[in-house]
């Protein structure tokens, strides 16, 4: 699985497009763990570290080109579209119209649920993962904050990036700016 761009919108906090260009992406600021639990959700990886809802109501829409088993997903994802729980997914629309695929869209659901067996990509106050046979994306919350800025942090995403997945990492929005060939920050 490999999430190529992603773009997230609500009424106040996120409006932001991202072309991901590299295996390990930074998202720096005030709702970066917001967008890793978003789009942990779009990908069916439920279990956020923050209620959604509690920012502006939990009303997003999440579009995002998606790639697995070698096919391409456009997926568009609006939560809480009307009311809180009433959330609409689908895949793989015409162009220029509201007319999408059921078939790749159940598809896409298919595949997503067969992945998500536990919640081994998701790290809380570690980067310390196993390479395994899996293919989601790795999430890290609060790990990278908490280190000192003098610890050289070269090592860790050097094995992150030989991992062979996509890395999503939460930072605040003071982080200090990373230079490593595989790493894209993204303020937000």
């Amino acid at each position: 699985m490999k999430i190529n761009n992603l773009q997230i919108t609500s009424a106040f906090a996120l409006d932001f497009d991202l072309a991901i260009t590299a295996p390990i992406c930074i998202i720096r600021g005030h709702y970066s763990d917001l967008v890793l639990d978003l789009t942990r959700e779009l990908i069916g990886d439920y279990g956020a570290q923050n209620d959604p809802d509690r920012v502006d109501d939990g009303r997003f829409v999440i579009h995002a080109d998606i790639e697995m088993d070698n096919k391409n997903y456009r997926v568009c994802y609006i939560r809480n579209a009307d009311f809180m729980g009433d959330n609409r997914l689908a895949a793989n629309f015409e162009p220029n119209s509201v007319h999408f695929s059921e078939d790749d869209t159940r598809e896409f659901v298919d595949k997503c649920n067969e992945r998500d067996t536990d919640d081994s990509n998701v790290l809380i106050k570690t980067a310390n993962i196993t390479s395994r046979d899996d293919d989601r994306p790795i999430f890290i919350y609060s790990y990278f904050d908490r280190l000192d800025e003098a610890f050289d942090i070269t090592l860790i995403l050097d094995k992150l990036a030989s991992l062979g997945r996509q890395v999503f990492i939460s930072v605040c929005s003071g982080y200090p700016e990373i230079n490593h060939e595989k790493v894209q920050m993204v303020r937000i």
